[in-house]
């Protein structure tokens, strides 16, 4: 049976008087897919916020790989392997998608300023991490526009150049806020079919926030149902899928 990966325990979030994250406790399993759905509104972000470290909970605790992760800052549960995208892409525009992947490598050698005057102690492990960006580029279908201002490309690019950039950080696990938003259908495909081929070649483990549920309940093993900052329902799929109380608060049935 495979360990659990990311635990949430109990935990909490106010915004004044308005709980966004009110109690919610689910767990993760290791080499997973997860989904996270919901109405607008009901709390999803929010929590991804606060398991990334970009809120710190007001209440409970996020275990990570084993290690108690609750109030590190953002960089650091980056550095553990905690990788997350967001909703609307966030791309340093100045900079080309090939140089957007490789600038998301872990400790780099050349960022020392010191190390940075002497070539020969970074040159090995930059031509490295320039064939691992490649790599991804390549996987997610990036190599037309690897060239490219990052500023220039569709939405859809914006999307896959993000997943490259936390495959290429070496993550254990990845939140993907909407990966399929915005996107026409046969890629909203293609992202999942990439998403399943990690997980089964690189035994990668996801959390997914998705409203395309058409698209999402083909891919993942368990997903678990938001509404006004509770977990209000899980199961598998097809569980889901026919809970009454999903159909009424999210399907409009």
């Amino acid at each position: 049976m495979p360990k659990n990966l990311l635990e949430v325990q109990n935990v909490y979030k106010y915004f004044g008087g308005i709980r966004a994250v009110d109690g919610v406790s689910l767990t993760v399993p290791e080499n997973s897919i997860v989904g996270l759905i919901g109405p607008n509104g009901s709390g999803k972000t929010t929590l991804f916020n606060v398991i990334s470290g970009y809120y710190k909970p007001d209440r409970g605790r996020i275990i990570f790989d084993g290690k108690d992760i609750t109030g590190l800052k953002p960089h650091e549960i980056y550095r553990l392997g905690l990788v997350r995208t967001f909703q609307n892409p966030r791309m340093w525009k100045s900079l080309t998608v090939f140089e957007n992947v490789i600038g998301a490598a872990r400790d780099q050698k050349g960022e020392s300023m010191v190390k940075a005057l002497f070539k020969r102690l970074w040159r090995k492990q930059e031509e490295d991490y320039a064939r691992q960006a490649l790599h991804w580029i390549d996987f997610t279908g990036l190599d037309p526009v690897s060239h490219m201002l990052s500023s220039s490309i569709s939405g859809g690019q914006m999307k896959l150049t993000e997943l490259a950039r936390a495959l290429m950080s070496n993550a254990k696990l990845i939140l993907l806020d909407e990966p399929a938003a915005g996107v026409n259908p046969t890629l909203a495909r293609k992202i999942f079919d990439g998403i399943e081929r990690l997980r089964r070649e690189y035994k990668l483990t996801f959390f997914i926030i998705e409203h395309r549920l058409e698209v999402l309940f083909d891919y993942v093993d368990y997903v678990y149902v938001m509404h006004r900052g509770r977990i209000v329902a899980e199961g598998r799929p097809q569980e889901v899928a026919e809970n009454p109380i999903v159909v009424d608060i999210y399907l409009g049935g």
